[in-house]
């Protein structure tokens, strides 16, 4: 089930400069929220109750008090230990948890299906997120399916003005609005091409833009602790859809002769 801090993280980018406003000080203050007053609350962001109140109930709440009471739950399942060690495994553990209360296991199985039945997949990511495109990339590639990696925009745009109804883009851009990706995207949309993006927000360009969109967990909250992989809810997507891929006897028997392979020539 999803938390209402999960809510806020999907709606971001549709809410409006006062809604961010709201959903930032919350990001900030979640513990001190608790016992603090919607009056109080509106005078320290600067903004109206009124849109405190529509905000609650944007993200699912039917008030101020109810939205407090689902935030305190969701505190007490996000909560993480100082030592470092035992951090970055609670976060690690608080990412994955977030991560799977966005997933709908049908909307996998559904872009499985269509991995299967495409006669070619092509893999949009810039930066970090190009990283994660090439893993999948390989992944695809060792289960006997043709996959390819475009990490810059050149690339994307020539790629995308080539694809047709049996190709299928999956998309890989955490903000959801990575301007180089959504133009591939829309291009690759007009060739009547399939999409499915890997995201971390609902309502943007480029999920709006999406046959099928994945859902994974933000991390941004966590960037006060270090360098946390911004992938890393991204990558845990990867390995469900691996894992579904792999129970297809044909996938799973290329899987093999590719390891057999690597282990052959000892490249493992």
């Amino acid at each position: 089930m999803r938390s209402i801090l999960d809510q806020i993280q999907l709606k971001y980018q549709s809410f409006s400069k006062a809604e961010k406003k709201i959903a930032d000080y919350i990001k900030n203050h979640k513990t001190t929220l608790l016992n603090i007053h919607i009056q109080h609350l509106a005078e320290e962001i600067d903004v109206s109750v009124a849109t405190i109140t529509r905000f609650c109930k944007k993200v699912g709440a039917s008030g101020f008090v109810e939205f407090k009471i689902l935030l305190r739950d969701a505190i007490e399942q996000t909560e993480t230990n100082d030592e470092t060690v035992f951090s970055v495994d609670s976060i690690y553990h608080t990412v994955i948890k977030a991560t799977n209360s966005l997933i709908n296991i049908k909307d996998y199985e559904l872009a499985c299906q269509w991995i299967r039945e495409m006669e070619k997949i092509h893999i949009y990511g810039l930066g970090s997120s190009g990283l994660s495109g090439k893993e999948l990339k390989i992944r695809l590639s060792r289960m006997g399916l043709i996959a390819d990696i475009y990490t810059n925009s050149h690339d994307m745009i020539i790629n995308s003005s080539t694809v047709g109804p049996n190709d299928l883009i999956i998309a890989i851009s955490s903000s959801g609005q990575t301007e180089d990706i959504i133009d591939g995207v829309q291009l690759a949309k007009r060739k009547k091409a399939k999409v499915i993006s890997i995201t971390n927000y609902a309502e943007t360009t480029l999920t709006k833009s999406s046959d099928l969109v994945l859902y994974t967990s933000s991390v941004s909250s966590f960037h006060d602790n270090g360098f946390i992989n911004s992938q890393l809810s991204i990558l845990y997507a990867l390995d469900i859809i691996s894992s579904l891929l792999l129970k297809d006897k044909d996938m799973f028997h290329h899987y093999q002769k590719t390891l057999n392979a690597l282990n052959e020539y000892r490249k493992i």
